[in-house]
């Protein structure tokens, strides 16, 4: 009687098919992740814009409503020019917006200070210098060369920013009707209100509304 032989163990492992499917799910995984991950991503830098949008119109609201704040006290000065009034600032002749601004205590060598407003290439801008009476300087001396702007940008992809004026007993005036120019009759003395109007590239519209008087 023979002994019988032993079987042959039956080697453990995967199969070419097994390994392809394996490749396959991990592709579609890694696929899915990314578009995951870049739709994260996409999302935290839409949030982030929107933030520094939010904020720069924050701080560009906050700084104008000072601005004309402090001009409001300027007409009791009885300067040869409205505290308030629109000039042709942008490309043109478009109206800017200029303030003649009281300064905080500790300037008393230049009690007021110009500052204007306007747009330029898809950028509203704020420009500041001193301001002297025509013919003197801050002191009261003989004035020097006129004081050069100094421009900040204040709001980025702009398309347009329209402004109007309240007028007492006639309302909202659009600025480009109350351009200060010589010898043309302007109203500017008599704004107490002014509302800009900001259109953004992306469709968006902003609308802000400051009282100057206290």
């Amino acid at each position: 009687m023979t002994a019988a032989l032993p079987r042959a163990r039956r080697q453990t492992g995967f199969t070419l098919l097994e390994l392809l499917i394996a490749v396959a799910l991990m592709a579609v995984l890694a696929v899915l992740g990314w578009r995951g991950l870049d739709s994260v991503l996409a999302t935290r830098d839409r949030i982030v814009q929107g933030s520094d949008d939010l904020r720069a119109l924050s701080a560009t609201f906050a700084q104008m409503e000072d601005d004309l704040r402090r001009a409001w006290p300027v007409r009791l000065l009885n300067l040869p020019l409205p505290p308030v009034a629109f000039v042709p600032e942008g490309p043109d002749g478009a109206p800017g917006m200029q303030l003649l601004r009281e300064l905080p205590p500790g300037n008393a060598t230049v009690p007021v200070q110009r500052v204007v407003y306007r747009m330029r290439d898809g950028v509203f801008e704020r420009g500041f210098a001193a301001w002297a009476m025509p013919g003197t300087d801050a002191s009261g001396g003989s004035a020097g060369p006129a004081q050069r702007m100094t421009w900040q940008p204040v709001l980025a992809e702009v398309r347009d920013v329209q402004m109007r004026a309240w007028i007492a007993g006639q309302g909202w005036v659009p600025a480009a009707a109350l351009l200060l120019r010589p010898g043309v009759a302007t109203l500017a003395g008599q704004v107490t209100g002014i509302e800009i109007v900001v259109d953004r590239r992306d469709g968006s519209r902003i609308v802000r509304v400051f009282p100057v008087k206290d």
